[in-house]
């Protein structure tokens, strides 16, 4: 059964009063039991503490213990209601300037130590200046000055702050999860830090301070290493307080220092083992989450990686083998991960397609990244032929360079494509026919018809024979018209089944735009592919021609056609202003066309920047082997 809010508040209130009352009045009472010093003020730790962790509403009982301490030492009432009031403020102005700063109890980050320092300075310097004041009031005299006064009381209270808040504000259950795993390393750790305490205790002389100093600073860095923060502030609160003892009673290894070399040592020595540990546990603490963050990321990269869709590998660019496989590769290749992680990548190549992934650098030999996908050929385990568009990315891979692929399998697009492609060719050699043997004769017979009409009714002297010519002229521009949309829709029929005719009539029409378009073909060989192909060449270069008269500001445009025995090539280069710094390659329908048609006749097209000016030359290269 939960317990009731009012309830609890009034439990830790209880708490918080009884701690602080009681090491206030030990720390206090210890000279008229015999020390020669009172001990450091734990009980402003355990106020800083208290209004961080429950809350601003702790200023009562923190209040009300401060006051209370103060009576039972026989001070005055004001004056112990300074003192009240200066613990209270400087609790909760510690409190709210964590809060304020972002900082986290765990000390999980580096930059909360700061964080906590400059808090607990800051607002427990409170404590003494409203303590002082309360004394002063109350009409209180001392020889000592009243700066040394304000500096003691800050001291010893900083030292308990220190000493207690860290181990008060991160303790929970999950702080106490490392030491009890490591339990015998625990026990081992006890051992060591009551023998450290029984070392300073005893010791009838100063002379192994030093190495009672180091094997403390030790012993603390160790526990907060293996153990945790908590566990770490607790053993040096512990030897801190025999260090303290020490010097107070005036025994053991500390015992001969007087009060300024003996405060100055105590506050040096808590100081230290206190910020080792806070250090070493935030930067661990940093370190592991940001271990923990890579983890994740990689954890949620690997997931993208295996649950794309598309073909992912990662190959070392040196030697191209394997690094990393998805299981989409694995699909579309039929090979499994492991059979691949013990291959390179030639095992996707084949004689017939030797360029499995783009080139690394260009024809100068700088190396460069391909831009846009590089369209090749794939083979499966089972040796069928995939059509691939293959991207490529230089990444780092756990501090190697590596080579991340996507390798997107485009085989039915292009079968799809290509089939399109070819009913749109077919569609227009029939409206070409159709055009020419129907609607071409019937324009004809009709010109000539009116023809015969126009010069009879001139002969005749009627009065329309003019407008009868006017007809026949008219239909004679119809016959023209049809034939240019009959050369548009089917060019290469138009020219008898030649490419290199086709092309110079597209040289010859282009050049009436008043830019020169120039025509040659070179090799000499015949070309022995069939109608589709040739029609592909004939698209690109009239795509290629537009494009140069559209948007180049050519001067010249050269047209060339080559045909030998290393297959069929084709290149339309101008001296225009190129393209656009930012423009793809492949961007706009036009371009991706001419791709897709260099592509579907086994060929590859390049579009790259040529000349002073940044003319353009387009390029298309098909081997014999895929000539038909």
């Amino acid at each position: 059964m939960p317990i009731p809010a009012k309830t609890s508040l009034l439990v830790r209130g209880a708490a918080t009063f009884a701690a602080i009352f009681t090491m206030g009045f030990v720390g206090l009472a210890l000279p008229a039991w015999g020390a020669r010093f009172p001990l450091p003020l734990l009980h402003g730790g355990i106020a800083a503490a208290a209004s961080y962790r429950w809350g601003r509403r702790m200023w009562l009982p923190v209040f009300l213990a401060g006051v209370t301490v103060e009576l039972a030492m026989k001070q005055a009432f004001i004056a112990s209601l300074g003192v009240g009031a200066g613990l209270a403020a400087g609790a909760l102005l510690s409190a709210w300037l964590l809060e304020k700063n972002g900082f986290e109890p765990d000390f999980g980050r580096a930059r909360d130590v700061p964080i906590f320092l400059f808090a607990i300075v800051i607002g427990m310097s409170v404590a003494p200046t409203i303590g002082v004041a309360g004394f002063l009031l109350a009409g209180a005299s001392s020889a000592t000055p009243r700066y040394v006064w304000w500096i003691r009381w800050w001291s010893s209270t900083m030292i308990g702050v220190l000493l207690v808040s860290p181990a008060l504000i991160a303790i929970s259950r999950q702080s106490l999860t490392r030491f009890l795993e490591h339990w015998i390393e625990g026990a081992l750790w006890i051992l060591c830090v009551a023998i450290c305490c029984a070392v300073i205790a005893l010791s009838p002389t100063p002379v192994g301070r030093s190495v009672i100093v180091m094997f403390s600073i030790l012993l603390i860095v160790v526990s907060a290493i293996r153990l945790g923060l908590v566990v770490s502030t607790l053993g040096a609160l512990s030897i801190s307080t025999m260090t303290a003892v020490s010097f107070s009673f005036g025994f053991g290894m500390f015992g001969a220092l007087t009060e300024f070399p003996g405060r100055l040592t105590l506050f040096s020595f808590t100081a230290t083992l206190i910020a080792a540990s806070l250090i070493i546990t935030a930067l661990l603490a940093e370190r592991d989450a940001a271990a923990r963050e890579r983890l994740r990321a990689e954890h949620r990269y690997a997931q993208i990686f295996d649950g794309s869709p598309q073909a992912i590998w990662v190959h070392d660019p040196h030697d191209l083998h394997f690094l990393l496989v998805n299981e989409a590769a694995q699909r579309q290749y039929g090979w499994t991960r492991g059979e691949l992680l013990t291959r390179d990548v030639s095992v996707l190549g084949s004689a017939a397609e030797p360029h499995i992934l783009p080139p690394r650098t260009t024809a100068d030999g700088v190396g460069r990244e391909y831009a846009g996908p590089f369209e090749t050929r794939h083979l499966t385990k089972n040796g069928d032929v995939l059509e691939v568009e293959v991207w490529t990315r230089s990444i780092d891979l756990g501090g190697r360079p590596a080579e991340l692929v996507f390798a997107v399998d485009v085989t039915e697009r292009r079968t799809f494509g290509k089939a399109l492609v070819d009913a749109l060719a077919g569609e227009q050699r029939r409206i070409a026919r159709e055009i020419h043997d129907g609607l071409g004769q019937e324009l004809t017979g009709l010109a000539l018809s009116l023809r015969a009409l126009a010069t009879r009714a001139e002969r005749s002297l009627q009065p329309g024979a003019a407008d009868l010519d006017g007809l026949a002229k008219l239909a004679t521009r119809c016959i023209e018209g049809s034939k240019r949309i009959v050369q548009g829709l089917s060019p290469l029929n138009d020219a008898g089944g030649s490419l290199e005719a086709a092309l110079d009539a597209l040289a010859r029409r282009a050049s009436m735009s008043g830019t020169p378009v120039r025509f040659r073909a070179t090799g000499g060989m015949p070309l022995a592919a069939n109608t589709e192909t040739l029609d592909h060449f004939y698209r690109i270069a009239q795509e290629a021609v537009q494009n140069a008269l559209t948007h180049a500001a050519a001067r010249t445009i050269d047209l060339e056609l080559r045909s030998d025995g290393g297959g069929i090539g084709l290149s339309i280069v101008d001296d225009g202003c190129g393209l656009p710094a930012d423009i793809d390659s492949r961007a706009g329908l036009g371009m991706r066309t001419m791709h897709f048609r260099a592509r579907a006749i086994g060929g590859r097209l390049t579009i790259e920047t040529v000349g002073k000016r940044g003319g353009v030359a387009v390029r298309c290269e098909v081997p014999a082997r895929q000539v038909i």
